[in-house]
């Protein structure tokens, strides 16, 4: 078993097993009529580190769900202390990914992208990883701050939990800034952290609200966007993140990209939430969701 930097053991099915049959989405939430969730934009597969299952296999699980479109976002870590550092293979990433496509084409539309961590850090491996593809979609994700995980609570040793929180958003505001990026992944992620460390379920981020509102006003200036990830959902954390209140932030602040992901490692967990997070960003204000192609924006009215 492989240590995952997400915090959950990589799963122990084969690479080519769907696992628990995933039900279909019915609707999205907000009453009748409502748009259903027809996409999920933050997949993992055995390319990463911390997940087992194949491509096909997240394919498989994504038409069981009734999902149109996907995009595959395996990690790519040049942090060295990172359990995924230097793991994952581009070219037979983009090869199985390519098969794929031609594979499910007509019945599911897949796109091929990448979650890069710490991409403010690597500038020139980056550089070089992204000539290589005409990737869809790049997530820009924060999974260590100042030499501490994020994804273990061993993050707030020394800091108490306003002086972690500070430190993330300090850091995430320099990844917004700096970093080659589409989409922010898991934006709120230190609260994996402070539910390890201090059973929060959710953080209240007014008292930061001047450090998250740096980052989301970056964010929007740049033209970029942040993603609503599922991933707390299935740990039991509470709701999709990030919150109602911060997506509210975010388009005071100009914001218009927003994603939707369940950050799955297992074929079972394809699109678990979205019909929350979706509920969410509806909630915020936001009359549509972003999907990628060619890392260019395409709209969905909701």
């Amino acid at each position: 078993m492989h240590p995952s930097p997400h915090g959950s053991p990589r799963p122990a099915a084969g690479a080519g097993g769907v696992g628990t049959r995933p039900r279909p989405f019915g609707g999205g939430g907000g009453g009748e009529g409502a748009r259903p969730v027809i996409h999920d934009y933050h997949l993992h597969t055995h390319f990463s580190c911390d997940a087992d299952a194949s491509v096909e296999a997240m394919c498989r699980a994504a038409l069981a769900r009734g999902l149109k479109e996907i995009a595959i976002t395996d990690h790519v870590d040049f942090t060295p202390e990172d359990p995924c550092y230097r793991y994952f293979q581009a070219e037979k990433y983009w090869a199985a990914t390519q098969r794929c496509r031609g594979k499910f084409e007509g019945a599911l539309v897949v796109r091929v992208g990448v979650e890069i961590g710490e991409p403010h850090l690597y500038p020139a491996e980056i550089r070089s990883l992204l000539a290589a593809h005409e990737y869809d979609f790049v997530l820009g994700s924060l999974h260590w701050a100042d030499g501490r995980p994020l994804f273990r609570s061993s993050f707030f040793d020394g800091l108490g939990l306003d002086g972690g929180i500070a430190l993330y958003f300090e850091e995430l505001a320099r990844l917004a800034e700096e970093g080659e990026y589409d989409v922010l992944a898991h934006m709120d992620i230190v609260r994996r952290a402070a539910y390890r460390r201090y059973g929060l379920r959710e953080l209240d981020l007014r008292p930061h609200e001047a450090r998250v509102r740096r980052v989301l006003r970056v964010v929007a200036e740049r033209g970029k966007g942040i993603e609503v990830n599922a991933a707390y959902v299935r740990k039991g954390i509470g709701d999709p993140g990030p919150s109602v209140q911060v997506l509210r932030w975010f388009r005071e602040e100009g914001g218009r990209i927003v994603t939707l992901g369940s950050d799955a490692h297992r074929p079972e967990d394809v699109g678990r939430g979205l019909d929350r997070a979706l509920e969410m960003v509806r909630e915020a204000g936001f009359g549509r969701i972003a999907m990628f192609e060619r890392r260019r924006v395409r709209w969905l009215n909701l």
